[in-house]
């Protein structure tokens, strides 16, 4: 299993972890005294506090806001996509909605983040022995490419983000998720001297650059499945000239 920091804050009684956000004008984010023990998370109004029993549903009311922006951005886009019909999708007011994020951007953000940090995961569950050898560097190419062709992925993180976002914070976002991970199996194998000592940053970019390509065309192929298998075999060539 390849291993990779997420950098996932986690929130524990009584620990405040990460710089909150600038505070909102009008907004009071201080803990309601008398309180001792109390969670601390931060939404795009600044930090909340909440009790323990209440910090299950808050979770909750953030997680189905999310999962129906993520449907409507995947479905009707960005822009064909309200605020309105997030939280009626999600069962909740326009008000609760406002509780946790700051206008629609701030909603798309958190999904990206969300879709960005899922596809992390799977690629990092991708199997590899205790030294990194050559096959184990195609069996993470092909989780990688998996989790690209994704449906959610495809819409939310390769069409949708960079207009949305724009394209340098576009950018920023997906070398801090997906090409992350990309660098540090980059890292590993030139340690382990299974590739040609190689400048990382960039390595690692055109990496992340060939396969969101072979997303997209595979998008839009009848066949997928022997698209995939062709485009596999044409990174692996583009890749062997790394090979040690």
């Amino acid at each position: 299993m390849l291993q990779y920091d997420f950098g996932v804050e986690k929130v524990v009684p009584g620990v405040r972890r990460g710089s909150p956000p600038a505070r909102c004008e009008g907004v009071d984010d201080r803990a309601p005294p008398g309180i001792a023990d109390t969670h601390s998370i931060y939404g795009t109004f600044g930090r909340m506090d909440v009790q323990p029993q209440r910090l299950m549903y808050v979770e909750q009311t953030r997680r189905s806001l999310l999962d129906a922006a993520e449907s409507h951005f995947i479905s009707a886009g960005y822009r064909a996509t309200s605020l309105d019909a997030i939280a009626e999708a999600a069962r909740f007011t326009k008000g609760a909605l406002y509780r946790h994020f700051a206008n629609k951007e701030a909603v798309f953000t958190a999904v990206l983040e969300r879709v960005q940090r899922e596809a992390v995961e799977q690629i990092a569950l991708a199997p590899a022995g205790p030294a990194l050898e050559w096959p184990d560097v195609m069996v993470a190419v092909g989780a990688y490419l998996d989790t690209t062709t994704s449906e959610r992925f495809r819409r939310i993180v390769l069409e949708e983000a960079p207009g949305v976002l724009g394209w340098a914070r576009w950018r920023a976002l997906d070398e801090r998720a997906t090409g992350g991970i990309v660098r540090q199996l980059v890292e590993r194998l030139t340690e382990a001297a299974v590739i040609k000592p190689v400048d990382i940053s960039v390595t690692s970019r055109l990496i992340c650059a060939v396969v969101a390509e072979a997303a997209l065309s595979l998008a839009a192929d009848d066949d997928p499945c022997a698209a995939r298998r062709t485009a596999l075999a044409c990174i692996e060539q583009l890749l062997s000239g790394l090979r040690a």
